[in-house]
């Protein structure tokens, strides 16, 4: 029995042509029927419309009866059982194996699990999407229930459909057949040698002989993806009948796990750290079994968001050091060797059997998804789900090792502090971020309670100014500005530092001179009275002698403001507090002369710390070389 769905013009072609060959093959002891809903998104009758046909002795003959539905329901499990049943009335006390053919979409409980809340989908309660059409989906649930309903005991399940090799399909379809024929991984469009799974069956092998065979020969094929480089292909043949067996290792395993997290690792054999909690050996496992290498072809078809289950546990075992998991481990790999009938893949190991589910990459944000898994079958029967969050939140919950802490910290945290690195916790683990380049920041913090900060973005330097204190000796936090912060090493010249409310990201600080390593803003703060002015005359500097004012000066503060003041004999002009900032590189002062206006720019340059050359015009433009309209230059020394 071939169900299929092209989804698009050339799978329309090909999964027909599949069939076809099948059709071509059988003879009076081996029949084929064969329902094929076209795409619709191409001309012609190979592109349109839903057929139905019988074949036998290599006849392929369409039911007229049926005729050629366009608008046909592909995806509605009722009409899969339909189709079932209806096979086996033209052909019946025949042994039946089903082939379903389209469009495989990786496990996410986001598309394939219900949503309480949405009515257009509460009748689909699944795990994966097997199939697809225009956006509709039939989930691995679906499918499963539809066998169910149709009464027509099932021999084997292909599925001709990328990556149906998930722990959580093989819940919903047990039971449902002898075997599954399928792969973690995506496969070819052409897929199995079907012509040869016919001919195999008319001479007398067995289903599982069979099923076999067209394992090997499929791989054997598909090694030339491998041999290229383009991608490695996986292919396995599993009993499917009853997998209680494995669910009860599974639980077990997954429990023992749980309930050991806490536990002390006292093995030295590396990857397993000495006196590390297992859970955080647990974690480790699953991030290295997770990320994907993109530097290795043969992972170009993998699943997203998904582990091979069987080989994350392995790894858990060898990266936590608990022994006691080795007996689990043990008998789960021998109840897969009873369920496992092949499996094969071209670089010739054995480490992607059956994915499961395990969004990483964007945990914090799945919640909804994570509470909706809950409700497939395999998350019932062996509890992954409730493992997977716990052991997030165990290892996101972890203490930090306690680094030395000088007290009292008053005392030590005094001085000019400036950040070296920034992390991010990770699955338990602090990460470095890369700090961009052209950026920096420092602390200084007063005896007095003052916080002056520095902070470069793009090498533009603003400066703040606030207060600190509250330091607390038992729980080792201290007030800067609003924030509250816990130290997690404090010596002579280190400083690591949390922030409350993001926990999850840490700053390592060194200690710095605060007279030697000063950024151009810093050098700048102060106040600056007029010497000379220059005006440029026919390219040339000239020296402004009429019209000086008679006290001209501007002042820059360590809190980002900037105040000009110039009075002549009969007129006075005050601009305070104005926030500007400075670029590292160029000079350039940006600054807003007022809330409401647009930043405004002029150019500086300190020849020594007491001297400050100051060059503007009326519409200074950062982004040409040299100013526009009448430029001027200012000579001011440090009051």
């Amino acid at each position: 029995m071939f169900y299929m769905s092209g989804g698009d013009p050339e799978h329309d072609i090909l999964l027909m042509e599949s069939a076809r060959q099948a059709a071509e093959a059988t003879g009076d002891d081996v029949a084929v029927t064969i329902l094929m809903k076209a795409s619709g998104k191409g001309e012609g009758e190979a592109r349109n419309g839903t057929c139905r046909y019988t074949a036998q002795d290599g006849v392929l003959t369409q039911d007229t009866e049926f005729g050629s539905v366009d608008d046909f329901a592909v995806t509605d499990p009722a009409n899969l059982a339909e189709f079932i049943r209806w096979s086996a009335e033209q052909y019946p006390c025949r042994r039946y194996l089903l082939a379903f053919g389209g469009h495989g979409i990786t496990f996410s409980p986001e598309t394939d699990l219900p949503d309480p809340a949405d009515d257009t989908r509460a009748d689909r309660p699944g795990t994966r999407a097997s199939l697809s059409d225009n956006g509709n989906l039939m989930t691995a649930a679906q499918l499963g229930n539809a066998i169910r309903q149709s009464g027509v005991d099932l021999e084997a399940l292909i599925a001709h459909s990328c990556q149906q090799g998930s722990i959580e399909m093989l819940a919903e379809w047990e039971g449902t057949a002898d075997y599954l024929l399928g792969s973690p991984f995506s496969i070819p469009d052409y897929a199995y040698d079907y012509t040869s799974l016919i001919n195999d069956l008319r001479e007398g092998c067995s289903v599982e002989e069979t099923l076999k065979r067209t394992a090997h020969r499929a791989i054997n094929l598909w090694q030339e993806f491998h041999n290229q480089g383009v991608s490695g292909m996986v292919m396995e043949v599993t009993r499917l009948r009853d997998l209680s067996p494995l669910w009860d290792v599974l639980r077990q395993t997954l429990d023992l796990m749980h309930e050991s997290m806490d536990e002390v690792n006292l093995t030295t054999d590396a990857p397993a750290v000495y006196g590390e909690t297992y859970g955080k050996g647990y974690m480790r496992a699953l991030v290295d079994k997770y990320e994907r290498d993109h530097s290795d072809f043969f992972q170009n078809t993998r699943a997203f968001y998904a582990v091979d289950l069987p080989g994350y546990l392995h790894a858990a075992f060898v990266h936590s050091g608990n022994m006691s998991l080795a007996s689990y481990i043990n008998r789960l790999d021998e109840v897969l060797a009873d369920i496992v009938v092949t499996h094969r893949q071209t670089d010739g190991k054995h480490d992607f059997l059956y994915n499961v589910y395990t969004n990483l990459s964007n945990y914090s944000s799945s919640e909804e998804a994570r509470e909706r898994y809950h409700d497939c079958r395999f998350d019932q029967l062996t509890g992954w789900g409730t493992f997977y969050e716990d052991l997030m939140d165990y290892v996101n919950q972890l203490p930090d090792e306690p680094g030395r802490i000088l007290t009292p910290i008053a005392d030590h945290l005094t001085g000019k502090w400036e950040v070296t690195k920034l992390f991010y916790k990770e699955y338990g683990e602090w990460v470095p971020e890369k700090l961009p380049v052209g950026s920096a920041q420092t602390f200084t913090l007063r005896a007095n309670g003052e916080l002056f900060r520095t902070r470069t973005a793009a090498y533009w330097t603003n400066l703040y100014l606030s207060d600190w204190g509250d330091t607390d000796d038992t729980d080792f936090t201290f007030r800067m500005d609003k924030s509250l912060c816990k130290i997690h090493r404090l010596t002579k010249n280190k400083l690591e530092l949390t922030e409350e409310g993001f926990p999850q990201y840490k700053m390592r600080l060194r200690r710095v001179s605060d007279e030697d390593e000063k950024t151009l803003a810093e050098r700048m703060v102060g106040k600056w009275i007029l010497s000379k002015r220059y005006q440029k005359v026919d390219g040339a500097w000239v020296e402004v002698t009429d019209d000086l004012p008679l006290e001209c000066w501007s002042e820059y503060t360590e809190a980002g403001k900037f105040t000009t003041y110039t009075r002549w004999a009969d007129e006075e002009h005050l601009n305070e507090d104005m926030t500007w900032r400075v670029h590292e590189l160029t000079g350039i002062i940006g600054y807003w002369p007022s809330e409401e206006a647009s930043l405004a720019y002029f150019r500086i340059a300190l020849e020594d710390d007491d001297t400050l050359v100051m060059n503007y015009a009326e519409n200074y433009d950062p982004t040409q070389e040299e100013q526009v309209n009448t430029e001027y230059k200012d000579i001011l020394v440090r009051n």
